[in-house]
């Protein structure tokens, strides 16, 4: 196990037993635990059919300078792009020294931070509404939310994604808004960009087909939603990647 400081501490492992992506959060008297699974088939990003999971710990002594209660118990869910863009992050970094620690710390912290967010998003305790009563609408809305992340390159429409889920665009946009907290729209746009600034800063590709494969036929218009995302266009980011990061 990697010690990045005093408080925290971090191991990564190739799993060939892990079936799906996945986070989970426990804690005891002393410490917050947080695993992550990252599982090639079904991750945003390509991992060479190589799985991987992480184990961090974090001394509940680092959160205690907030001077705010703060708890973490969840069970084990589906892991977001923005926490699967940070692991992948991680494995790639290159960097030594106090540098590597800073940038592990900084993207621990966000992984707690998402966890927490997320803790607070996936519980569904509503009695008046008759949508989220319905388990088998909630998994409609989950296997829209796989069929999206699986065709990003594709176009992507509500009553297409409606007609492969087996339900109608109404229920689609409703149920979708109330269990991930964002619009179809956004949930799109926000993988798309996740996914191709990775490829921006990671993989020889030049910016036509990065724009293909997260779903845009015009590279002025790929180009002109991922300014509007990151505030930057893509040539720039491809100049402001800092080598083996």
């Amino acid at each position: 196990m990697e010690t990045v400081n005093e408080f925290i501490y971090l191991s990564i492992i190739n799993r060939e037993d892990i079936q799906n992506s996945f986070c989970e959060g426990q804690e005891d008297k002393s410490n917050y635990y947080l695993t992550f699974g990252l599982f090639s088939n079904d991750c945003l990003f390509d991992l060479s059919e190589i799985n991987y999971e992480f184990e961090i710990r974090i001394s509940k002594k680092y959160i205690e300078k907030y001077n705010e209660s703060f708890a973490l118990n969840i069970g084990k869910q589906s892991l977001c792009c923005n926490s699967q863009s940070k692991l992948l992050e991680i494995i790639n970094c290159k960097l030594e020294g106090i540098n590597r620690k800073i940038f592990i710390e900084s993207n621990v912290l966000f992984l707690l931070f998402q966890l927490q967010k997320n803790n607070s998003l996936f519980p569904i305790e509503c009695d008046s509404c008759n949508f989220l009563n319905s388990a088998a609408e909630i998994e409609k809305i989950q296997q829209a939310k796989k069929f999206i992340l699986d065709n990003l390159a594709n176009n992507l429409t509500i009553p297409i994604v409606a007609i492969t889920v087996g339900t109608n665009q109404c229920y689609l946009k409703k149920g979708f808004k109330e269990v991930f907290k964002q619009t179809i729209f956004e949930f799109i746009q926000e993988n798309r960009m996740i996914k191709a600034k990775h490829l921006l800063q990671s993989e020889k590709l030049n910016i036509t087909n990065i724009a293909a494969i997260v779903g845009y036929s015009s590279i002025s218009s790929f180009s002109q939603s991922y300014k509007n995302y990151f505030g930057i266009s893509p040539t720039e980011q491809i100049k402001q990647t800092i080598p083996n990061l």
